[in-house]
């Protein structure tokens, strides 16, 4: 009988050394936190916003470029202009800054160098042609970028940093 007693007793006292013993397992580590938004994502959500207020975008037209809906209108000009020049990735006389572009938005190993720099310089080439005022040149150069793969890049990029996730 005490065979069969050690036989029921004994899982019940492995259990509890496990629990308490010196084999006890560590608890589990906890779930990890968000990491902090990188300088990069700050700033960029920084200079959005400014942007948004020194412009006075409504929320309605506010709604529309975070779905990055850019259409040919004053006010989007004058935000994509805001917000590039804030970011000091834009310069009046020579346009988009492909290195500084790249530089900020993570390094070759983000951003292709071989597909980023031509597509930003011939956009900033050809929309310069047509442009009459600094604005629209941004304006111009930017949807231009925007139908590339560096454009595809960009808007999985900033609804990364918009939701929270870059």
């Amino acid at each position: 009988m005490t065979f069969v007693r050690m036989l029921i007793l004994m899982p019940l006292l492995l259990s509890l050394l496990a629990k308490c013993g010196p084999l006890a397992l560590p608890p589990p580590p906890p779930p990890p936190t968000p990491s902090a938004r990188s300088a990069q994502s700050l700033a960029i959500l920084r200079a959005r916003d400014q942007c948004f207020r020194s412009e006075r975008i409504s929320p309605n037209q506010r709604l529309a470029l975070d779905r990055q809906q850019y259409s040919n209108v004053p006010y989007v000009h004058r935000y994509v202009y805001c917000f590039w020049t804030r970011l000091q990735l834009w310069h009046d006389g020579t346009g988009f800054d492909p290195m500084r572009i790249v530089e900020s938005f993570g390094g070759p190993r983000r951003l292709n160098l071989e597909q980023t720099v031509p597509a930003i310089n011939g956009c900033n080439a050809h929309a310069r042609r047509s442009a009459r005022t600094a604005l629209d040149w941004c304006y111009g150069a930017f949807v231009c970028v925007l139908r590339t793969t560096v454009g595809d890049w960009y808007r999985h990029h900033m609804q990364d940093v918009i939701n929270g996730n870059a």
